[in-house]
């Protein structure tokens, strides 16, 4: 059935070599519901940050737990595999011009960021805090199509997708909800300790325990910053246990907490939020 919203019928493909395509059910399925909803509210999920080029979600990701995977987005939709994480992606022009989709079509692999870049080495990263399955009308930069025509989304010509797998047997992590319904803290970590002790002076003058509590959604730099500092705490938490075997140490919890915070540059305190709270969420074992 022709696509009427966009005027125009997309095209199944297979995916490149090693990469294997989705089903014609299952891809028509999704681009009609591309298709159909392309102006549907709430979309994109993750909020476009723009990055340099060469920017990967595993800067900060000093123990190797997060992976990723790069396509080309090819137009239509088509199913792509790296062996670990299962993917269908549906990339189309829309009145908007180009946007992609995404689908994960298998658990226990959980995106933690998407990062699109367009035809001229412009890059966004998407980052998703808690992870999601799917997100929709993803897209680099706008520029103008011919004259007196609308703004439109540049070409995509890369799209990365960075995930953490299942735990390692000998890794684990507690939650902030974990930590903040546990009286047995590491010794010489306290409830009322200043954030400011541990995390500098990007930080603010409250207690470890209230931060715990922070919410993970606040928009702008401060509820970037509110959302790093309660992962940064149960990191912590994680770090000087015993009985938690972290993938990091304490010293590199506070130092790149504190870096990420006196940046304050929000480009640095999302990817540092979402790599340490997948290690917080790799099982709270005793």
């Amino acid at each position: 059935m022709k696509d009427q919203k966009h005027g125009r019928r997309p095209r199944l493909g297979r995916g490149r070599k090693g990469m294997v395509s989705c089903t014609t059910a299952i891809a028509t399925a999704l681009l009609a519901l591309a298709s159909s909803t392309a102006s549907a509210t709430g979309y994109p999920i993750g909020t476009p940050t723009p990055v340099d080029p060469g920017f990967s979600c595993l800067n900060f990701d000093t123990a190797g737990l997060l992976r990723e995977m790069t396509i080309t987005p090819v137009d239509g939709a088509r199913g792509y595999n790296d062996g670990t994480l299962d993917l269908t992606v549906v990339y189309y022009q829309s009145t908007a011009g180009w946007i992609l989709d995404w689908y994960q079509e298998n658990t226990g692999p959980t995106i933690r960021h998407a990062i699109v870049q367009d035809g001229d080495a412009t890059s966004h990263a998407y980052t998703y805090n808690p992870p999601v399955t799917s997100d929709r009308q993803l897209h680099g930069d706008e520029a103008p199509s011919r004259v007196g025509k609308p703004m439109q989304y540049k070409p995509l010509v890369r799209a990365t997708f960075c995930y953490a797998t299942e735990a390692p047997p000998n890794y684990g992590g507690c939650s902030p909800g974990e930590w903040r319904g546990n009286e047995f803290w590491p010794v010489g970590i306290n409830f009322d300790d200043s954030l400011i002790t541990y995390f500098g002076n990007g930080a603010w003058e409250d207690s470890l325990i209230n931060a715990l509590d922070y919410p993970d959604d606040d928009p702008g730099l401060q509820g970037a910053k509110a959302a790093l500092l309660k992962q940064a705490v149960a990191a912590l938490l994680n770090a000087g246990t015993d009985w938690v075997n972290y993938p990091l140490s304490v010293d590199q919890v506070t130092q790149f907490t504190r870096f990420a915070l006196e940046s304050n540059d929000i480009e640095a305190v999302r990817p540092l939020t979402s790599t340490l709270s997948a290690y917080n969420s790799l099982g709270c074992v005793s």
